[in-house]
């Protein structure tokens, strides 16, 4: 999923930024522990908030820190993996920070710095919500937060508030038209706004073999109460029935004709352009493309909490943070680079994605109007049944599998059942010959 993700920025990426963050103590502070004639190697992902607020932020840190000089270097998404995997391996380190994925973390744990004992109660406090779960390995804090992505419900408001779409559904399910909280809510007025012969649908389903299927499935797997997702330790969690039920609820979607035809191909990139183009009474996206929808449909669009399951509300969240490389030459001013940029938080909002990694930033930029997506991206990582992929480092290979397996469910290839049990067994394998 953060492949894709990431991929498509460049297209939301907006002109003209202004950093809005302020700066705190660790700005202020910054340059009394700076060697003179410092390069400072930050490695980012191009294209990206992560580049862009790096380069907006440069200039202040280096009127900070005399000497320090910063050189933001911005490789594609899997270019960030291969240089790390490549510099901690044979222990020639060039770069001091780098911006990572959540799911890299366990891979590089051996290599990133600690940060426990640089940062405080109070800092780690304004963490949202995962956030600090998500970066914490056997009791190290590994990363400082950047931002936090969930799935949100977006759906077009005109047509819920529409009268007589008000009456012919209270006619037809005998309770009144509302924005989904459950299930059953949720395919109920999926099947009342479809219009296949007008190529018009009630929602979307991820079925592509990739990581945005699987990022769907584990939400409602969290939602009809899994917990951990995946993995408790080496074992293998997935043919318990949460996960059964979870892409039987996506194939259910798809075998009513109530998501598009071209489903089994289709992740959030095509979703947001079915959503755009006027073709989706609703979906389940990730709240990044709220902004996008806001700009394209105006007023006729809103944004809810994810839906609930019987474990209630439940997403599977994308955190991104800044780490210090632990042989890092210029560990020091590494980590008040982190700390500084943590300061700057809130230029994050001002980026395309419009998202961040501090609670305090979500709740001051979410009275601002086009940002409704905060308060429910909020509202859901609020809730007990969210939670963030394993911390493995066999996650890429594990997700392939999971891809593979929920795809073939929705495609009614096999039943979940059995789906489960397969992948189950094949993660099973990879887990084992990983340990040797």
């Amino acid at each position: 999923m953060k492949k894709l993700l990431f991929s498509l920025l460049t297209l939301f990426l907006l002109v003209g930024m202004t950093a809005c963050g302020s700066s705190e103590s660790s700005s202020k502070d910054a340059g009394k522990d700076a060697s003179k004639d410092v390069t400072l190697t930050i490695l980012v992902e191009a294209g990206s908030p992560g580049e862009m607020v790096a380069k907006e932020t440069k200039a202040e840190f280096e009127a900070a820190n005399p000497g320090v000089t910063l050189v933001v270097d911005a490789v594609p998404y899997s270019g960030i993996y291969d240089k790390l995997s490549t510099e901690i391996k044979s222990g020639n380190i060039i770069h001091d920070v780098a911006t990572l994925d959540v799911l890299w973390l366990s891979a590089f744990k051996n290599g990133i710095e600690p940060l426990n004992s640089y940062v405080t109660d109070e800092m780690t406090a304004d963490f949202l919500p995962t956030m600090l779960n998500g970066a914490t390995l056997d009791g190290e804090l590994l990363g400082m937060p950047m931002w936090i992505n969930s799935k949100v419900l977006m759906y077009r408001t005109s047509l819920f508030e529409d009268a007589d779409n008000q009456s012919k559904f209270k006619t037809e399910y005998g309770y009144d038209l509302q924005v989904p909280t459950t299930w059953e809510e949720y395919l109920d007025v999926a099947a009342f706004f479809t219009d296949a012969d007008s190529n018009f649908f009630g929602t979307a389903v991820y079925g592509a073999n990739n990581g945005d299927t699987v990022c769907s499935w584990l939400d409602h797997a969290a939602q009809a109460g899994a917990g951990p997702l995946v993995l408790d330790g080496d074992n293998v969690l997935i043919d318990e029935q949460a996960y059964v039920d979870a892409a039987n609820f996506m194939k259910e979607q798809f075998d009513a004709g109530n998501v598009p035809v071209d489903s089994l191909s289709n992740a959030s990139g095509e979703v947001i352009n079915y959503f755009t183009n006027g073709q989706l009474a609703m979906m389940l996206n990730w709240s990044h493309f709220y902004p996008m929808a806001k700009e394209k449909l105006g007023g006729d669009v809103s944004v809810a909490p994810m839906i609930g399951g019987s474990a209630g509300v439940g997403a599977t969240t994308g955190p991104w943070y800044q780490s210090v490389l632990k042989d890092s030459e210029n560990k020091d001013i590494a980590i008040e680079y982190v700390k500084f940029m943590y300061d700057h938080n809130g230029d994050y909002m001002e980026a395309a994605l419009k998202i961040a990694g501090r609670e305090s930033v979500y709740k001051e930029y979410s009275k601002v109007d086009g940002n409704e997506h905060l308060s429910a991206v909020l509202l859901t990582l609020e809730s007990p049944a969210s939670g963030n992929r394993p911390n493995t480092p066999y996650w890429t290979e594990i997700e392939q599998v999971l891809a593979d397996a929920v795809h073939d469910v929705i495609a009614g290839d096999i039943s979940a059942e059995n789906s489960m049990a397969q992948a189950k067994a094949e993660i099973e394998k990879i887990i084992n010959r990983n340990k040797k």
